[in-house]
This record gives structure tokens, C-alpha cells and sequence, in this order.
């Protein structure tokens, strides 16, 4: 039977990787969302480092982390920190740089859920 933390960090990991992908190998289609189109080769490379390789050695990590005991611990608290500061930082750009595109919002909630579970599986794991 998958636990509830297996299942979070097979649900997480393998967003990271698709998330990561799209960065990757679509980096202007990935920010089309937020209306953003910088097309330049050194924004470019930043799109595709990012969220295309940092999200996919996350989600990597991430998938490692529900397939292998040993590595689950360190998973969750790689999901605490990153979706953490990620929630952090949006919801702070929202009070002083104003509602951001609807696309944006959903990406804080799914932070401030992701990283309130990756806590919580933290506290209970032994």
C-alpha cells in the first residue's frame, strides 16, 4: 500500500518533472501564462535552468524520495523548503506588486498546500 507521504511525493515529483520539461525544451511557452516574453539568449538560458534542469532535479529527487525509504525525509524537506519559499515569495509579490495573473494564483495555493503536507508527512515521519 502506497502511505499517504509516498503518494504526495509521486504526485510532486512527477509535476516537478513535467513542470521541468516544459521549461526545458518550451521556455517561452512556459511563460506565456504570465504574459511575460523575453526572448533573448540570456533569458532564454535562465527560463530553461530554472524551471526546466532545477525543476527536474527536483522532481527527480522528489520521485526518489517516494521510491526509496532511505531518501524520503530528505525529499519532504526539499518540497518544505522549495514550495515554501516559492509560496512566500508570490504571496509577498502580491501584496506589494498586485494581484498577479489567475494562472499565478492557482501556482500559490498548490505551494502553500504542497509545503503545509510536506511539513505535516515531516513532523510524522519517523
Amino acid at each position: 500500500m502506497i502511505t499517504a507521504s509516498r503518494a504526495f511525493l509521486i504526485v510532486m515529483g512527477l509535476g516537478f518533472i513535467a513542470l521541468g520539461l516544459n521549461g526545458l525544451l518550451n521556455p517561452l511557452g512556459h511563460l506565456a501564462p504570465y504574459g511575460l516574453d523575453y526572448q533573448t539568449p540570456g533569458w532564454i538560458g535562465e527560463i530553461r535552468a530554472n524551471y526546466g534542469g532545477m525543476h527536474i532535479g527536483i522532481g527527480v529527487l522528489t520521485t526518489l524520495g517516494a521510491l526509496h525509504h532511505a531518501w524520503r525525509r530528505n525529499a519532504l524537506a526539499v518540497q518544505l523548503v522549495f514550495l515554501g519559499g516559492l509560496a512566500i515569495g508570490r504571496t509577498l509579490s502580491v501584496f506589494l506588486d498586485g494581484m498577479p495573473p489567475t494562472f499565478a494564483l492557482i501556482f500559490i495555493a498548490i505551494e502553500w498546500v504542497g509545503a503545509g503536507l510536506a511539513l505535516l508527512f515531516l513532523r510524522s515521519s519517523s
